[in-house]
């Protein structure tokens, strides 16, 4: 674009140089006494005023293409400019939306159920509760959890706490009804893969003994004066190991309690105010033969 403008400059100074000539050579002639008959001479100078006024015209013609060039690169100038300013918009845009992403992320990550961030004086007090009762307990201060385990909590395919577990219980339950008073727990119970023995209507699934300890633990939370509102208990099975099964079942790191300690599902003057009730004692029904014989699972 700039080279088709620089053409257009030069040419009309070319023009210009031109039509200087043929003035300056018309003054030569008639000032210089030439020979020649008048009506030759006014012939030579009407030709030469049709010729300078033909290359006035190409040099206004000239000027307005010029003026058009110009004005198409200064328009070309403005459109970059604009699409630059776009482009940065977009890309600040981008930047925008992927903070605002992470942003989400984080917030949707500390709704996520065992991984609450935890207070000082609660992390400190369940730490020191663990290092207590190193056979006992476990505590897992990423997720906000103690766990117990159950070889040592209960006896095989019973749900019937042992006298230590119910003293460590009722340490536990202090905690919850004073440092941590501001969190809601969720009992979890787990097993191994191994049948039960002598399996009893109480118990006859995984499921029914992992969910009937979980329910243990609650229960004697609530005996130390723990608000039975604040608790849930549920049950994995052996679902959800934390090693692989064997066929053996030598895996009594799957024999467990885990307490989660998680925001509360109601205000803290509700929790206040409620009144601590326990479920009653009745079991659920057993599930309707989920296997048979000897593959039914503890």
């Amino acid at each position: 674009m700039k080279s088709i403008v620089n053409h257009v400059a030069c040419t009309i100074g070319r023009a210009k140089l031109f039509v200087l000539a043929g003035t300056i050579g018309l003054l030569g002639l008639t000032l210089g006494g030439c020979a020649g008959s008048n009506n030759a001479l006014l012939m030579a100078n009407r030709s030469l005023q049709e010729q300078n006024t033909k290359l006035v015209q190409d040099l206004n013609s000239l000027h307005t293409l010029n003026q058009q060039l110009q004005d198409g690169l200064s328009a070309r100038e403005r459109a970059m400019a604009e699409l630059q300013a776009l482009v940065n918009d977009l890309r600040a845009g981008r930047g925008d939306m992927e903070a605002k992403m992470r942003e989400w992320e984080t917030k949707m990550a500390s709704l996520q159920f065992g991984n609450i961030a935890l207070d000082s004086d609660t992390d400190r007090a369940l730490a020191a509760l663990a290092s207590q009762h190193p056979d006992l307990l476990e505590y897992d201060a990423a997720r906000g959890m103690i766990r117990f385990k159950s070889d040592v909590t209960f006896d095989s395919g019973k749900d019937t706490l042992s006298s230590s577990a119910k003293s460590t219980i009722a340490q536990f339950a202090q905690i919850l009804n004073s440092t941590a008073q501001i969190y809601d727990v969720k009992i979890v119970g787990h097993t191994d893969s191994q049948p039960i023995r002598n399996a009893i209507r109480e118990h006859p699934t995984n499921w029914h003994l992992s969910c009937h300890r979980a329910i243990s633990v609650l229960r004697e939370l609530v005996n130390n004066s723990f608000a039975a509102e604040r608790g849930e208990a549920a049950g994995r099975g052996e679902f959800d190991p934390l090693v692989p099964n064997t066929a053996r079942g030598n895996t009594p790191q799957n024999r467990r309690v885990e307490i989660f300690l998680t925001k509360p599902y109601r205000s803290i003057g509700a929790m206040k105010n409620a009144t601590t009730v326990m479920p009653t004692t009745t079991r659920p029904a057993p599930i309707a033969n989920p296997t048979k014989g000897d593959d039914f699972m503890k």
